[in-house]
């Protein structure tokens, strides 16, 4: 079994402020994530034989280390804006900036089920069906917070009633490529009510060949009613109103995004500056992400997220 300083499950911008700053300190870090790309919410998809960069193109922060750490892992260019933050407008895809922004760490595309704490301290970080786990003196934990609980939960982990606290504005989005839309030629092209089932729909590409890729976005009421329920149910009924709304269209292929749409309302341990968790009855096991820390200052969830990835490191350091 191989067996790691520090093994990171997550591969979005927390987990990579995380691995890079501990590798620079020299220690082994092993980035675990289910998805095939790094990035987390920045990451590219693939539909329909492309790949599909998300809707996130701008951060805002007013905290100097944060601004600092994203430049530097990435070039991004701050520029002043309102009321003494920081903005940076994306000027590429974003999936190019998390890719730049891994470089360097050692990736595995691995879907962990539970961990398993072993006598002798070493975390067991386990996978989905057969497989060999990873061992690690410390483990971080960085998708948002509800998930993290489950994992802490179905691990026999103790669950400390600050994590209850975090709550996130759930949204779900249908990731779609459609032909047969000529007439489709604004950025947002249909909305519903505001009660109703799809609050926008983004263009996000198109080809030469007519077709079109969409981001069609669910409304806030609808999001939260169907949060539980079955994927392909809720899939359904936002292609059955997709149609409506542009008669004529063809769908040729979809996805549903549920949590990589979610941004943190009310961060855990709210009453406190808290930026992360560690775990009182098993020290080496950390929670951390977007979930976490003051929104005022860090309206974006990258900014949150960085922030929380650095004051991690700095403890495991």
């Amino acid at each position: 079994m191989e067996t790691w300083d520090v093994i990171v499950v997550g591969a979005g911008v927390c987990g990579l402020t995380i691995a890079r700053n501990l590798q620079e300190r020299g220690r082994a870090v092993l980035l675990l994530d289910k998805g095939s790309r790094p990035g987390g919410r920045l990451a590219s998809r693939p539909l329909g034989g492309r790949l599909l960069n998300p809707s996130v193109d701008t951060v805002h922060s007013h905290d100097a280390e944060v601004t600092s750490e994203i430049t530097r892992r990435t070039g991004a260019r701050f520029v002043p804006d309102t009321e003494g933050y920081a903005k940076w407008m994306f000027d590429e895809p974003a999936g190019d900036i998390a890719k730049r922004w891994a470089g360097g760490t050692t990736l595995r595309r691995f879907f962990v089920t539970h961990l398993a704490v072993q006598d002798s301290g070493l975390i067991h970080v386990v996978p989905r069906g057969s497989g060999e786990p990873f061992g690690g003196r410390a483990v971080v934990l960085t998708a948002p917070v509800p998930q993290n609980l489950q994992m802490l939960r179905g691990s026999g982990i103790a669950v400390a009633p600050g994590l209850l606290e975090a709550a996130y504005d759930r949204r779900a989005v249908l990731l779609c490529i459609v032909d047969g839309a000529d007439d489709v030629v604004n950025d947002v092209v249909g909305r519903s009510a505001p009660d109703g089932v799809i609050e926008t729909i983004r263009v996000r590409h198109r080809d030469d060949a007519g077709q079109v890729w969409l981001e069609v976005i669910a409304s806030p009421l609808w999001s939260e009613a169907t949060w539980d329920a079955d994927a392909t149910f809720s899939q359904a009924e936002l292609l059955a109103e997709l149609i409506r709304l542009l008669p004529g269209v063809r769908v040729l292929d979809s996805a549903l995004k549920r949590w990589r749409y979610a941004n943190a309302v009310v961060p855990a341990d709210s009453g406190s500056d808290a930026t992360f968790f560690r775990s009182a009855d098993q020290p080496g096991i950390f929670v951390a992400g977007d979930g976490f820390g003051r929104l005022h200052g860090h309206p974006s969830g990258i900014s949150r997220a960085v922030r929380s990835g650095l004051d991690v490191a700095r403890a495991l350091a």
